[in-house]
């Protein structure tokens, strides 16, 4: 399994190091990859491979070949698998006391409500559209909720710009995910492709 931070963490770490945000770039990387190490949990019960795990602003993205071709239930639960390692690091905060114990459990919180929002490609999203779909359903299931993901994001980016500066790394960030969704309804046909391939070798 490949592992990489996505591209666009480098500058936003470093600003944090340069500015001396040190402790709060060490506790946003760590709560990331423990985030993401809950997805890696689920994903192994689940019996699905990994093919990589990239770190992204949110969270992390996992890329499994097939993963349309899942049970609901397993694609449901490494869905929930970040948010369940972030709601127990936040539970383990809030029960004992250490330094910048604050800030740690501010961060889950922020980590844990962005990641259960109901859009692609976040974990609530991932999981809505698993429980929403139906036999034979996954890829127009999938491509509603692209579309349901892009019209809320550009909503959320409408309202945050009227609360400049203050709104601005949560702009950027929804500005990071609309440009990820659009990107990922433009090549809907080719995933298609693919699960139909996987499908026929299935069914050989």
């Amino acid at each position: 399994m490949k592992f990489r931070l996505h591209p666009v963490l480098i500058p936003v770490f470093l600003f944090l190091m340069i500015t001396g945000g040190f402790s709060l770039y060490a506790l946003i990387f760590i709560s990331l990859l423990l985030h993401e190490f809950g997805h890696l949990i689920a994903a192994r019960i689940t019996g699905m491979r990994v093919r990589s795990c990239t770190i992204m602003p949110y969270g992390g993205e996992l890329v499994i070949p097939g993963r349309l071709l899942a049970p609901k239930k397993d694609r449901i639960l490494v869905a929930m698998g970040g948010p369940i390692a972030t709601a127990l690091l936040l539970l383990i905060a809030l029960s004992f006391s250490f330094p910048g114990d604050v800030l740690f459990i501010r961060i889950q919180v922020v980590l844990l409500i962005i990641n259960l929002l109901p859009i692609l490609p976040l974990d609530g999203g991932q999981a809505l559209a698993a429980i929403f779909e139906t036999k034979g359903s996954e890829h127009s299931t999938r491509n509603r909720m692209l579309v349901f993901s892009i019209l809320f994001l550009i909503v959320a980016i409408l309202l945050m710009a009227t609360r400049i500066p203050t709104t601005i790394p949560y702009l950027l960030l929804t500005v990071f995910l609309l440009v990820q969704n659009i990107a990922a309804f433009r090549f809907r046909k080719y995933e298609q492709a693919y699960l139909d391939v996987k499908l026929k070798r299935l069914t050989i």
